[in-house]
């Protein structure tokens, strides 16, 4: 699917803001994706894109010259041959008398530009880091529709785990068989490394799953996500089997509670810190404040982590069109944890939660 061509005004606008011919992104073992799939629809593992404000090229090798042509519309593909990418590239860079490239120098690595420099050498270099991912930040409406297909896979797949949750059960076991219910459910891959942590594991926000038991009287939490067409979903569920303490039971209403402040907060036009605050300042009223170790949430598309964050440095408002996640957690070593986490379309007058 090829939803790039509304993205090129902001490639122009940022190749005049930077006086720049050409924009270029590197894909090396997808170093460059997703921004490639982003801009053009091309999702093979290796290429070249450079946009001009007339013309636009993928530059890619034998692999993957019938994929290109099939996904991309809106591109000229020209294959490396003999010459590699680097010899390809730099001829059309001097064919088309380019001047100047503007890159994303958290996207293009240093080698590239090195050999770049050698093969070019009068060739000027502009930057701005992360300037697609802003972009990407607002989700047209057939992203939107993906990425709520990835999270009902995850869902889906989660209630199909919940009758394994019980006492006897090993962590590795619960997120071997929740990935396999997500690829059951039409997952092409799953979006990152499931978490399953239980009893004092638990006090591990990244924990892995160990062969650790599961008990009766222990919380139980799984972050896990999706990927549909490119798009991600992440979820985190915390449970209890069987009857919990009195103690664990606070956490778990201090989260609770505290998310659904932060979702209540989120709209258009608030910024990611004042979100992290109504959690944060709720966990802490609540005498957790020291236990919440991580930010409350963060950009979620092509890829499992991307912009907006939702943390205490973000003072950018959020803007309209954008999806999040919101989750609060509170970790006591010794003890556990637990976490809960949603994602979240954010509207003009508030959100609408994908994961219920």
């Amino acid at each position: 699917m090829d939803m790039s061509i509304a993205k090129f005004p902001s490639i122009t606008t940022g190749l005049k803001r930077h006086r720049a011919g050409a924009f270029v992104l590197v894909n090396h073992e997808n170093s460059g994706q997703p921004n490639t799939r982003y801009l053009s629809g091309f999702t093979g593992s290796e290429s070249i894109v450079l946009i001009t404000p007339h013309r636009r090229f993928i530059i890619t090798d034998g692999r993957y010259l019938s994929q290109a042509r099939d996904e991309t519309k809106s591109f000229e593909i020209i294959p490396t041959g003999k010459h590699g990418y680097m010899g390809v590239f730099a001829d059309l860079v001097k064919r088309l008398r380019i001047r100047s490239i503007l890159i994303d120098p958290s996207r293009t690595y240093y080698s590239f530009i090195v050999r770049l420099r050698e093969q070019v050498p009068n060739l000027l270099i502009r930057h701005e880091s992360d300037m697609l991912q802003r972009v990407r930040m607002i989700k047209t409406p057939a992203e939107i529709v993906l990425i709520k297909k990835s999270v009902r896979i995850a869902l889906r797949a989660f209630e199909h785990l919940m009758p394994h949750i019980r006492e006897g059960a090993t962590e590795r076991e619960l997120a071997d068989r929740l990935e396999f219910f997500m690829k059951e459910a039409g997952a092409e891959r799953i979006a990152f490394d499931t978490i399953c942590v239980s009893g004092k594991n638990g006090a591990f926000p990244h924990g892995k799953p160990t062969s650790k038991k599961i008990r009766k009287g222990e919380l139980v939490t799984l972050d896990f996500g999706a990927v549909y067409q490119g798009y991600n979903s992440d979820i985190t569920r915390t449970l209890a089997v069987g009857k919990i303490s009195d103690k664990l039971s606070d956490i778990y209403d201090a989260v609770q509670k505290a998310q659904a402040l932060g979702i209540k907060k989120t709209r258009a036009g608030i910024t990611g810190h004042e979100i992290d605050a109504v959690c944060r300042d709720y966990i802490a009223e609540r005498g957790y404040g020291k236990y919440f170790l991580h930010g409350t949430g963060h950009g979620l598309g092509l890829e499992v982590h991307e912009l907006p964050i939702i943390a205490q440095e973000s003072h950018t408002p959020l803007p309209f069109g954008a999806i999040i996640t919101i989750e609060p957690g509170i970790y006591i070593e010794g003890l556990g944890g637990v976490r809960i986490e949603d994602d979240i379309v954010i509207t003009k007058s508030g959100s609408i939660v994908l994961s219920k």
